[in-house]
């Protein structure tokens, strides 16, 4: 695992931080482990009673990142120092906090990285929330968005979680009345990897891309729709409880509303407007199409996994989601920002 993650690390140009999400690896594992092999240890201790030994780089490592990390000075050593100086010198701890310290500030950088939706209709999101909004247990919402209009077209209230054949069904309903977008994305939730969902969206030949694990930032846009949403349905309940029914009515009326607030993102116009303008897009993709971009995307995905010298289930979902990106960038689909300045395509396709 330490030579993958630092071969995904090299090709992606990406810090420890973000290479772990991605690939569903404990940093502090990480970290202990890299501290174990420069030793000559073993990677892994035997079960049992922990062994009264040396530091462990990899805990220490993590309260490190912890402290409160300037440009140039780091807050907090003296007193981490004072709580470890029996077991690693000043000049030690010194050079692992200037590692943690730059390594803090490239995931800073990198999470500036923007992404603008430019076609609306082609991306859609979705995402489960909940709340006590009922008297005696949480509420749930289904969420369900287009990235590039910010147009909810689905907020649905209940008092349960939607399970794979409601989302399949409300998917089903949603796509018959809007058309089917081109890529849906979301997390790994067990409802939305039912059989139900996936046949559906592959009978619509919609392209799915699931989040990396423990990574809720990948799905950005429809969590801070959410926190609007949210914002809204407050106003409307206030601070009492209410029932399913009334739940699942009020969560309609806010997505409804949300939508018809004019944007200045969206040139002064309305989501709902943004969607309708873009629908000619939608139906631009027949399903020969679709297969096409489907099978760009899956053997630029075989390329980078190529070029990352691996061929694990994860390192192949990175690869994908990256390839999807790359695909989205090339037809101008999307644009990739850090700092206000456009970012390179991130991959080229290879010659032939």
């Amino acid at each position: 695992m330490i030579t993958i993650v630092e071969q995904a690390r090299k090709k992606l140009r990406s810090p420890y931080r973000m290479v772990c999400r991605e690939l569903g690896v404990p940093r502090s594992s990480l970290m202990r482990w890299k501290s174990r092999l420069k030793a000559g240890a073993a990677l892994v201790n035997h079960p049992g009673p922990a062994k009264v030994g040396p530091l462990d780089l990899g805990a220490l490592y993590d309260e490190i990142v912890q402290l409160a990390h300037g440009r140039k000075r780091t807050q907090g050593t003296g007193a981490l120092y004072d709580r470890h100086s029996s077991q690693i010198s000043r000049r030690d701890l010194q050079a692992l906090v200037e590692v943690a310290r730059r390594e803090v500030h490239e995931e800073e950088q990198a999470l500036e990285r923007r992404i603008d939706w430019l076609v609306p209709g082609l991306v859609w999101s979705m995402d489960d929330t909940k709340k006590h909004w009922l008297e005696d247990r949480f509420g749930h919402m289904h969420l369900v968005m287009d990235l590039a209009s910010r147009c909810n077209l689905r907020a649905l209230g209940a008092d349960m979680q939607a399970d794979g054949r409601k989302v399949a069904w409300s998917l089903g309903e949603l796509f018959n009345e809007h058309g089917a977008p081109l890529f849906m994305k979301m997390d790994g939730g067990s409802n939305f990897k039912h059989h139900a969902v996936r046949e559906m969206l592959a009978e619509h030949g919609v392209i799915p891309l699931v989040s990396p694990p423990h990574y809720p930032p990948y799905n950005g846009g429809v969590e801070r729709e959410h926190q609007e949403i949210l914002r809204h349905l407050a106003l409307r309940i206030g601070e009492g409880k209410v029932g399913a029914r009334e739940l699942e009515l009020q969560c309609e009326l806010t997505g409804h509303e949300v939508n018809h607030i004019r944007r200045r993102s969206l040139g002064g116009r309305t989501a709902c407007f943004t969607l309708e303008a873009g629908r000619h897009k939608v139906r631009g993709f027949d399903r020969r199409q679709r297969k096409e971009v489907f099978e760009e995307i899956r053997m630029l995905a075989v390329d980078i996994t190529e070029k990352m010298d691996e061929h694990t289930n994860v390192i192949a979902e990175t690869a994908f989601r990256y390839a999807s990106e790359t695909w989205m960038q090339l037809n101008n689909m999307i644009r990739v920002t850090r700092n206000g300045e456009v970012l390179p395509i991130f991959y080229r396709f290879r010659s032939h």
